[in-house]
């Protein structure tokens, strides 16, 4: 039986405790918040769970910690947990910056636990089907990605504590780059089946200081171009994936699929179910089966947690680039620092 600790009883928090409590080969066994309410919270919700201020008031071992604070805090969340000998699943961006995220990867195999990026987009079952209809003998070799995240504003956080903490850069890390900017790096590489190779970037900023619009031109692998727009400024909410071969198109937007190719165009709406969340909950049992599977066979976190560092890295050269006018950066090896 592994025992489950949730540090960060907010939203996603709330969610992925409500997930593995259900999960036979685990048990949720704690829950830490700074919060009053929120603890209060997860007290009535989970009574059998020990609830604690922070991760050093617990005094349950905890086999597996699921990081579910704002960015600037996983990376020493992170390897508290380790070192109390805990594996690591942590929401996204696991690390803001690419060298304590390589620290921490290092640490992990001198533990021998893994670090698990919170990137369950992957485990959409809508970007499963993009994925299988970009395939090259549908459209085509591929030639180019286009990714979109439109949104009028930011995702509000718990009301308990700080709704407005994505904004707010001290808590964020950054802006509309660090939020949605994860996602859809680590998925121009699963898409693609290729890596960032280099990194152009332009940005605009809130009166808030933080960036509020960022457009990323990303080279994968030197063999294709991909483009990300990003914006928390929108008149809309929307969101868009596009996959151009050479034999056609298959775009997936919000929750309508289309692929354009030479034997005609072909339309699929692939709605969730209502009961998703803002967490994504439809999408949690399958990512916890995954996480619960490595936590079992004890993989080595190295190659578990490449593309989180990969998107430290992106997001890094993002920064940098947008500060020299958009100027190309060019991303290290990744692989070659992981072994």
């Amino acid at each position: 039986m592994i025992n489950v600790g949730v540090i960060g009883y907010g939203r996603a928090g709330e969610a992925h405790a409500r997930c593995y409590d259900t999960k036979p080969q685990a048990q949720l066994v704690a829950i830490v918040d700074p919060t009053p309410s929120r603890r209060d919270a997860a007290r009535a919700r989970f009574p059998h769970a020990a609830v604690a201020a922070t991760l050093d008031d617990l005094d349950v071992n905890i086999d597996l910690a699921l990081i579910c604070t704002p960015p600037n805090s996983h990376e020493a969340y992170t390897e508290q947990a380790l070192m109390r000998d805990a594996h690591v699943f942590c929401e996204k961006p696991t690390f803001l910056d690419p060298g304590t995220g390589a620290k921490l990867i290092a640490l992990a195999r001198q533990r021998r636990r893994i670090i698990y990026p919170g990137h369950n987009y992957v485990h959409s079952p809508l970007l499963q089907r993009l994925r299988e209809l970009g395939a090259p003998e549908r459209i085509g070799a591929l030639q180019r990605l286009t990714m979109t995240v439109e949104r009028p504003t930011p995702a509000s956080g718990s009301s308990d504590w700080n709704p407005s903490w994505r904004r707010d850069p001290a808590v964020s890390g950054g802006g509309v780059l660090v939020d949605h900017g994860p996602h859809c790096i680590y998925l121009a590489e699963w898409l693609t089946g290729m890596h960032v190779h280099l990194v152009g970037c332009t940005m605009t900023y809130s009166t808030l200081g933080v960036e509020d619009h960022a457009e990323l031109r990303l080279d994968m692998s030197g063999k294709i171009k991909a483009h990300i727009l990003l914006s928390w400024r929108a008149p809309h909410r929307r969101t868009t994936y596009s996959l151009t071969g050479a034999r056609g198109t298959v775009t997936l937007n919000d929750d309508i699929l289309v692929e354009d190719s030479p034997a005609g165009r072909h339309t699929w709406r692939l709605a969730e179910t209502p009961g998703s969340r803002h967490a994504h909950d439809d999408w949690l049992p399958a990512l916890a089966d995954e996480v619960l599977r490595q936590v079992i066979f004890a993989a080595t976190g190295a190659e578990l947690a490449r593309s989180a560092l990969v998107v430290a890295q992106t997001i890094t050269a993002a920064y940098a680039s947008a500060a020299q006018g958009g100027l190309p950066y060019r991303l290290p090896g990744t692989l070659n620092e992981l072994q």
